[in-house]
């Protein structure tokens, strides 16, 4: 009966033990999963840059509606092709979106705008017929926020001149900031394109391809401008521009053209001053954003995510 109870003793240990190891597999096996993807820049994908701060976002896959803050974007002869991460807007001669800013962008103060462009060729025509990418105007046509691309000579130069800057009614002295920019070798490639103004610092920043490139205006060329509401020089010295006010105006937006009558472009919607190229993943923030950040955008969306 010893030798019985040994061996019964035995074979109870060897099936519990079995039992535990099948349990540990299955728990194992459960967890198991694809793994995380590799962060690029310290983020693991575009959607995770600064998410609390974004207040719209047009991915331009198959629609041209705003999908963080709702807003619905109204197209007239765009089309869809392949993007960087999914879809992207397609541009033509007389095709845009035109949409309504919401609370939102009334209450920027600071701001960031992000966004990924395609330009075949360099923008035919005189100085006075540029490309629309993105822009927001007040109900007197001023430009809130502001991105253009103009024509550049020598036409064969890769380099693309934009305009980018912001109105800002609330100025004593100066209301328009619109800065120039170069983004070189930009010509038949997605390029990424940023545009960040504190208004805290009063600091307007521009990146191409997630690095600062140099703006020209009244206050000088740099990669990081202070914008002063009066000359740089003057005495006593002018006063920052501070945080922004579009409570007045932010009435209508565009992407791909330009808004009706902003600087006597285009005199209706559509008419004059449409790009021509492709626009992705177009996104607005309430701050401004970091280096680091627009970096974090570029290399994931560089990677479609």
């Amino acid at each position: 009966m010893k030798t019985v109870n040994s061996k019964m003793l035995f074979l109870a240990a060897v099936i519990v033990v079995g039992l535990s190891g099948l349990e540990s597999c299955s728990k194992k096996n459960s967890s198991s999963g694809p793994p995380a993807p590799t962060p690029l820049g310290g983020f693991v994908s575009s959607d995770s840059v600064e998410p609390q701060a974004l207040i719209a976002y047009w991915p331009m896959d198959g629609d041209a509606n705003d999908h963080k803050g709702g807003i619905t974007g109204t197209p007239v002869n765009i089309s869809y092709t392949a993007g960087v991460r999914g879809q992207a807007y397609q541009g033509s001669s007389n095709g845009y979106v035109s949409f309504t800013p919401n609370a939102a962008f009334q209450g920027l103060q600071s701001y960031s705008v992000s966004l990924w462009f395609w330009q075949p060729s360099q923008p035919v025509g005189t100085p006075n017929t540029p490309q629309g990418m993105f822009m927001v105007a007040d109900a007197n046509t001023n430009p809130d926020l502001i991105l253009e691309n103009e024509h550049y000579a020598p036409v064969s130069g890769d380099s693309l001149r934009l305009h980018a800057g912001f109105y800002h009614a609330q100025g004593v002295t100066y209301q328009g900031y619109i800065m120039e920019e170069f983004d070189t070798a930009a010509i038949g490639k997605w390029v990424h394109f940023a545009m960040t103004y504190n208004g805290g610092t009063s600091t307007y920043v521009v990146y191409q391809d997630g690095v600062a490139m140099p703006n020209s205006s009244a206050f000088g060329d740099g990669t990081s401008t202070v914008i002063l509401d009066g000359p740089p020089n003057a005495t006593p010295a002018s006063p920052l521009v501070g945080n922004l006010n579009f409570t007045t105006g932010a009435t209508n937006g565009t992407i791909g053209t330009w808004t009706a009558n902003t600087f006597g472009v285009s005199p209706t919607l559509g008419s004059n001053g449409c790009f021509l190229g492709k626009l992705d993943e177009i996104r607005v923030f309430n701050i401004a954003l970091k280096p680091t950040d627009v970096a974090g955008l570029y290399l994931n969306g560089q990677a479609g995510r």
